[in-house]
């Protein structure tokens, strides 16, 4: 069972016994507490073998959302040496945002990643992927239908704009976006004027923070076919159908990145059993060519397009869907999300 969160002083114990044992043979580790208030929790100082030393200055917080981020690094780079966030958890966005900041980190579930260039220095752990001690204040989690619908609204539509109107907009119920909102606005990834309307979207970070909770597989009714042909003729038969379908997956980055040849075909559909007949598929546990999702909300239909004849999802949830595949296909979500940035007048609204 977990227990409270823990204190500042319980945060910085644990934290420096964390970094005590993961120093390589030889060196050695001395922290120096600081006065209450003056900035900065404690300095730490790394010797190596050769008695060369290191030196960190590190901020304690208790709690720590992502649009302060920007104020704590601020704060500690007013002092000498590398700048250290303290924290009992710290998720992948707020480790993220640290890194590209420069600044080190490490919480009381086991993340950790110190840098220095001399002595050259590199220590990186992984503790917990999920926050023991996740927030009352509102949404922790981005799985489920109306999450995800929400997050496809803000990501596809450039703000700024009001929650209301957004919620309109995107057929979203307004207390999902709400939620989503709020979550998104604690981990720094939606900034939002006086008034409570979205002034921007980092759009890139709301899709990798989506995918942290969302997941293609598991998230949709995913069925798996054999079409004896190869995908080739499936593409074919599936670009002369009238009813609702949207291509993902591989075979769908094709149409906005060059990637591998696809081994196998993902698409959504409203009924799996009934499409599968349609097209001529075979059920299949092994070898399986067609996998035929039904989706976790109709919003995989939205603002599709169509693309060598074929009807794609939006670059949004095809990103997703791809960081969260089998095989290659996180790598090709990477080169789509490259896409998506040079591109942005092509798939936003």
């Amino acid at each position: 069972m977990v227990g409270p969160r823990p204190s500042e002083t319980q945060i910085l114990s644990g934290v420096e016994r964390l970094l005590s044992d993961a120093l390589p043979p030889g060196w050695s580790f001395r922290s120096e507490r600081e006065p209450r208030g003056c900035g900065v929790d404690s300095t730490w100082h790394v010797q190596a073998r050769d008695g060369s030393v290191a030196s960190f200055v590190v901020g304690v917080k208790r709690s720590l959302l992502g649009r302060e981020v920007a104020d704590v690094v601020a704060q500690l780079s007013m002092y000498r040496g590398i700048p250290v966030v303290a924290a009992p958890y710290l998720g992948p966005t707020l480790r993220g945002s640290l890194i590209a900041r420069g600044v080190g980190f490490a919480d009381t579930t086991g993340n950790l990643r110190l840098v220095s260039e001399r002595p050259g220095f590199f220590v990186e752990r992984m503790g917990l992927a999920r926050d023991p001690w996740p927030s009352e204040d509102g949404l922790n989690s981005l799985s489920g239908r109306a999450a995800g619908r929400a997050v496809r609204a803000l990501v596809d539509f450039l703000p700024p704009y009001g929650v209301r109107d957004l919620a309109r907009r995107a057929a979203v119920p307004l207390g999902s976006l709400s939620r989503t909102i709020g979550l998104l606005d604690r981990e720094g990834l939606v900034t939002r004027d006086s008034r409570g309307a979205v002034a921007d979207v980092d759009w890139e970070g709301t899709v990798r923070r989506w995918s942290q909770d969302y997941d293609f597989a598991r998230s949709n009714q995913a069925t798996y076919y054999l079409e004896p042909r190869g995908l080739s003729a499936f593409e074919k038969k599936l670009s002369s159908t009238k009813w609702l379908y949207g291509v993902t997956g591989a075979i769908a980055a094709q149409r906005f990145a060059p990637v591998a040849p696809a081994r196998q075909v993902a698409v959504y559909v409203e009924d799996a059993s009934l499409a599968a007949g349609r097209l001529g598929l075979r059920s299949a546990d092994a070898g399986a060519n067609v996998v035929l999702a039904e989706p976790f909300d109709p919003v995989v239909f939205d603002r599709t397009s169509n693309r060598d004849n074929l009807r794609i999802v939006a670059a949004s949830q095809l990103a997703a869907d791809l960081l969260t595949g089998p095989g290659r296909e996180p790598s090709q979500g990477e080169e789509l999300l490259a896409w998506m940035r040079d591109n942005g007048d092509a798939w936003r609204a």
